[in-house]
């Protein structure tokens, strides 16, 4: 089996770092060099493929069981003796391994290669910034922030402070022109402007500096130029969490932390579904030629739906867990009647 999953892990990798080198190459200019558009797909390739690992998964253990029923192998596995049950058993050994390693990569390995291959890119092209137009917004009670100018490894620039009264009357407006993060979601603003309304009467000040409580830690601001793409498991959680108290849209978030979460489990039962399609005794050359072509069908037909399902539950506002473990469902339904009437 693990020779099945390197085997389509190479094929699939192989064909996707061309398809997207091949997109890659219409960005470069002189800035962005060829070079570095490869180090970019490099990099940022594992996150893809893990992604794929159900995919992965299914076609590489169709073709190891494919080839022992091919050899006759199968026949002589049941004809020991060794019963259904135990053999099940004994393949939840790698699928364990297997799923422990998947949530171990997309917590420590490849979140860090994605990122810096997204600071490839964006150091070369200039954009690791808010695009022009954009403003990050949030929310603390009735104190709301905005940064106008954010990138990475800089301070913010261009904040706007307004606080509110419980009857939603503005009572403070703040403008400074850069903050100086303190610790503890604490900021100095620089080179302010602050109105007050009181009375009916607006007040105005210039202060040098002034300081401000509820707004992002540093750790929250370096993580808010990242992609989904690039977030572990627990970044993802975190940031979910962040979203939801600060009153901002947080579905997509929400769908990439349980699709993440989950993936190891649809990645496990993949390989159950394979199992019952591949033990087939008699099967002949061209036969597994044909499960193979089924298999590899079934797995692009699950990513496309489970993806238009992912987009689906985001746009009517389903609850996260429920639509990303639906098609996990659906697999482990079709796994389990395939397994339980494996001839043995």
């Amino acid at each position: 089996m693990v020779a099945g999953w390197l085997m389509a892990t190479a094929i699939l990798a192989i064909l996707l770092m061309l398809v997207r080198l091949i997109d890659e190459l219409d960005r470069v200019t002189s800035r962005y060099t060829t070079t570095e558009a490869m180090l970019y797909v490099a990099f940022t390739l594992p996150q893809q493929l893990i992604m794929l690992a159900p995919v992965i998964v299914l076609i590489g253990t169709l073709t190891a069981f494919a080839r022992l029923e091919q050899a006759n192998e199968m026949t002589m596995v049941r004809g020991s003796g060794l019963d259904k049950s135990r053999f099940l058993r004994l393949l939840a050994v790698p699928f364990l391994v297997l799923a422990l390693t998947l949530w171990g990569a997309m917590e420590w390995v490849t979140p860090p290669l994605h990122q810096l291959g997204e600071e490839i890119r964006s150091d070369a092209r200039g954009n690791n910034s808010l695009e022009p137009g954009q403003s990050l917004w949030s929310r603390s009670d009735n104190t709301f922030f905005r940064v106008g100018r954010l990138k990475a490894g800089k301070p913010p620039r261009d904040i706007d402070v307004y606080v509110f009264s419980e009857d939603k009357q503005l009572l403070r407006a703040i403008h400074a022109v850069r903050a100086e993060p303190l610790g503890e979601r604490r900021w100095r603003l620089h080179k302010t402007l602050e109105r007050r309304w009181e009375g009916g009467v607006m007040t105005i000040r210039q202060p040098a500096e002034l300081t401000m409580d509820g707004l992002w830690s540093q750790d929250e601001l370096d993580r808010l130029l990242l992609s989904l793409d690039s977030m572990s498991t627990s970044v993802l959680r975190e940031y979910h969490g962040y979203l939801t108290r600060s009153g901002q849209a947080s579905e997509a978030p929400a769908m990439a932390f349980w699709n993440r979460l989950l993936l190891p489990l649809t990645t496990v039962t993949m390989g159950l579904l394979a199992l019952g399609l591949g033990v087939k005794p008699g099967s002949r050359r061209s036969g597994m030629g044909r499960q193979l072509a089924t298999g590899a069908l079934i797995g692009v037909l699950f990513y496309l739906g489970s993806q238009v399902v992912l987009a689906l539950g985001q746009i009517f506002h389903l609850p996260a867990p429920a639509t990303a473990a639906f098609p996990l469902a659906c697999i482990l339904a079709a796994a389990v009647l395939l397994v339980y009437r494996l001839r043995w």
